[in-house]
């Protein structure tokens, strides 16, 4: 297990209640954002599923719910909870997934990009499993200050973690350029945070 997901193992149980506590929705916002574009029966990939918070309305709605977290204990929380069809363990930042071509309707991605610096390979592997018309739905976290031009993100330290906080134009750039356009977004303040939670569709070819 690499560093990084023993940490988030060691929150692993008190994670819901971490949520709670911080007044944070953007898994209830980034859903509702979706209503829309999505119909029971389809299926979904949850990138980061941990506890399964960000994928539960999903499954409420009829969804089928698979869901990749390099967390194991996260993903036990996730299994008990009975939300998904499907789990297994890998990071999301390694590609390729375990999964085949074009075999989701739909991928969410929910309180995690602002772990990773790099996301093109995270766009590139959701675009690879999507099925052409299929959402990619996720959030990030909006840079407190205004980034020098060609900035990707700023980075800062908060309890042991890398957190980044992405240029806006970065991502609009990435969303375009793996085949993606975008539909929504919507920025929402988490704590004294700032995250926007952006929709795309993958183009049919």
């Amino acid at each position: 297990m690499s560093d990084q997901a023993a940490l988030h193992d060691a929150y692993a149980a008190d994670y819901d209640a971490q949520v709670a506590a911080y007044d944070c929705y953007l898994a209830e916002a980034l859903f509702g954002l979706c209503y829309d574009f999505v119909q029971p029966g389809q299926s979904l990939l949850d990138l980061g599923i941990g506890s399964g918070l960000s994928a539960a309305p999903f499954a409420r709605a009829g969804l089928r719910v698979a869901g990749m977290d390099f967390a194991p204990a996260m993903l036990d929380l996730c299994r008990a909870k009975g939300i998904a069809v499907d789990l297994r363990q890998h990071d999301l930042c390694q590609l390729p997934w375990p999964y085949k071509p074009a075999s989701f309707d739909h991928v969410i991605c929910c309180g995690v990009f602002h772990f990773i610096a790099d996301l093109e390979p995270v766009f590139r592997g959701a675009a690879d499993v999507l099925r052409p018309g299929g959402l990619f739905a996720f959030t990030t976290r909006w840079p407190a200050t205004a980034l020098a031009p060609g900035e990707p993100f700023a980075r800062r330290v908060e309890g042991g973690l890398a957190v980044f906080s992405h240029a806006p134009d970065t991502i609009a750039a990435l969303i375009a350029g793996v085949g993606f356009d975008r539909l929504r977004q919507l920025r929402c303040y988490v704590g004294q945070d700032v995250f926007a939670i952006w929709v795309a569709r993958r183009r049919s070819e």
